[in-house]
């Protein structure tokens, strides 16, 4: 028995299929779980056959999993000329393969628990991302599906360590969604500063006698993230490093590449689109909610804490500087054209864990 936690806004969640503007049935390659491939080899009817000749199946004995052949538009082969799924028609929800339960879910496991939560690639779920509104929600309920844990010394230690990274994101929650309102840049200077100063404290506790990074508060408080951030002798160094991660889709390279040429323009035009999008600004505070909920807990697989964070501001910042050049180019960021800048960086980023790795670790000129 354990804990089954997530965001308020998750069972909110519904597939909206066919209204989907960019569905998740096309451009990927599906995996099918050893289960459900099993299932659909015991199908003996004319979709069960339809099923065997749409089905790539690994070489024996290889740990490759099965997966749905797509077509010439990389759609899957299940996937209906209404955008519907005649897997789901056919043979019910139950029986679709874990993958397609699954998403947008996520899952993060813990010594005595689970948390779960809806990534930012599907338009559904960065619809509910995005229009939450004040201090981020996490429900809990019983799951009498996990196992008793059996406490002995290193899990004990394990979830100490779990229960002090917790309490540290609920801090970065706290300064993210503040009682008083602080501008968006300011916020995003207390949020890294106090990633410095929880990394200097985990450090201390989990290795003691280990040298702080920052032993001087006063090191820590002359740090800004927005005037090292905002600046073309960071960001063009930075865009570069981007354009060097694995792309999948060509319209985010060259909205990359776009940006890197207008940069002095854009820069110069932040403060102004700031002020025009003054009442959806909140939107940045749901992101680094997000990024901070989904990512920072896997601190406890590698100890760096402050990596996340930076993961979360710079993914942030990176999807506001799409918004200033889009909003600059157009004239206007509408939400739907908000929600697809933000599920183009998830795809290209989140879903590919050596480009998140690779993000998190990027040097920065202050730490």
């Amino acid at each position: 028995m354990g804990y089954f936690r997530y965001p308020l806004y998750y069972k909110a969640f519904r597939c909206i299929a066919s209204a989907c503007r960019d569905s998740c049935c096309i451009g990927w390659e599906i995996d099918i779980d050893a289960n459900t491939l099993q299932y659909y080899q015991q199908i003996d009817d004319a979709f069960g056959r339809r099923l065997a000749e749409n089905i790539a199946l690994p070489p024996e004995h290889s740990h490759v999993s099965a997966h749905f052949i797509t077509d010439g538009k990389e759609r899957c082969p299940f996937l209906n000329s209404c955008n519907l799924c005649d897997i789901y028609i056919a043979l019910g929800e139950q029986h679709l393969c874990q993958i397609c339960t699954d998403h947008p879910r996520f899952y993060n496991w813990f010594t005595d628990g689970t948390e779960a939560g809806l990534g930012l690639c599907c338009e559904a779920a960065a619809e509910l991302i995005l229009t939450s509104s004040g201090y981020p929600v996490l429900e809990s309920v019983v799951d009498d599906s996990q196992p008793e844990v059996c406490f002995d010394a290193q899990n004990h230690l394990e979830r100490d360590t779990e229960q002090l990274l917790f309490s540290m994101r609920e801090e970065l929650f706290h300064i993210i969604k503040p009682e008083s309102k602080q501008p968006l840049d300011k916020m995003m200077d207390c949020l890294f500063r106090a990633a410095l100063s929880m990394q200097d404290t985990y450090d201390a506790l989990l290795f003691p006698g280990m040298q702080a990074a920052f032993t001087d508060v006063s090191d820590i408080a002359r740090i800004s993230w927005s005037k090292s951030f905002w600046n073309p002798t960071f960001l063009h160094p930075l865009l570069d490093f981007y354009l060097t991660l694995e792309i999948n889709d060509t319209t985010w390279q060259s909205t990359l590449l776009h940006i890197k040429e207008n940069i002095i323009d854009i820069l110069a035009n932040r403060q102004a689109f700031l002020s025009w999008y003054q009442s959806q600004l909140y939107e940045y505070e749901q992101l680094l909610v997000y990024f901070l909920y989904r990512h920072f807990m896997k601190a406890q697989e590698d100890d760096a804490l402050l990596q996340k964070v930076t993961f979360a501001l710079i993914s942030t910042c990176i999807i506001q500087l799409v918004d200033i050049w889009f909003w600059q180019k157009e004239h206007t960021l509408s939400h739907v054209q908000q929600i697809d800048i933000c599920k183009l960086y998830s795809k290209e980023i989140e879903y590919d864990e050596d480009n998140t790795e690779k993000i998190s670790f990027y040097p920065l000129p202050f730490s």
